[in-house]
């Protein structure tokens, strides 16, 4: 399950499909703009004003042609149910505002299902795997003014909808292969069985290239 068919999404779909996932569901609310197109890809110019999921599912279908994918255009905060990801063996998260973390994180937990975040802003990123049965999950992560900035439904990079609609959010394509490259490598990690970043964040930074690894703390009154 793949959720955002942005930057993040894009590279993430074209790393799944490189690597022979054979089953791949894409959800995203927006259509392709033009200033989509120097940062994602999947997107050609003849493809603004098509929905980024559909267009996202079909070109990972060119890069592997055995690849089943199914697309959702709509807003996964309220449209998105729980049985998608119950069929989920790994949740990939391509995002750019906090509602719509919190709202995979709840529906991670409530599917008993890990789930593999990444994030970048300008020249900086981080990739991460929460697991809410076993330990800290996003919301662990959120201090009181996430969670105030989330009320004034803002993103991460703290821009309003209007700006973000602007094109103003501040994305690098080069920043999006580095966290993309961590997700899908953690998801075949998961899918292997092997260990992964679980309750904790790779983070990089993009002006002096150096990058190292965290640990969260689980919150013991996290909702």
């Amino acid at each position: 399950l793949v959720i955002g068919a942005g930057a993040i999404g894009n590279e993430l779909l074209k790393n799944l499909a490189l690597l022979g996932i054979g089953n791949v569901f894409v959800a995203d609310l927006d259509r392709i703009e033009n200033s989509n197109l120097s940062r994602s890809v999947l997107y050609r110019a003849a493809d603004c004003g098509r929905f980024k999921a559909e267009v996202a599912a079909e070109r990972a279908r060119e890069i592997f042609p055995d690849m089943h994918t199914q697309f959702f255009n709509g807003n996964i905060v309220y449209d998105l149910g729980l049985s998608v990801y119950r069929w989920a063996d790994v949740i990939l998260g391509g995002l750019d505002n906090r509602e719509a973390r919190v709202s995979i994180n709840q529906s991670a937990a409530r599917a008993g299902k890990p789930w593999i975040d990444g994030a970048i802003e300008r020249l900086d990123g981080v990739a991460r795997v929460f697991n809410a049965a076993t330990g800290p999950c996003y919301e662990c992560t959120m201090s009181d003014v996430d969670w105030k900035m989330l009320e004034a439904r803002r993103s991460c990079a703290l821009l309003t909808r209007d700006e973000m609609e602007q094109g103003k959010v501040p994305t690098t394509p080069t920043t999006s292969s580095v966290i993309a490259g961590i997700q899908a490598q953690e998801a075949v990690k998961q899918i292997h069985g092997l260990e992964t970043l679980e309750g904790r964040v790779f983070v990089f930074d993009g002006t002096w290239h150096q990058s190292y690894t965290t640990t969260y703390t689980r919150l013991p009154d996290c909702p």
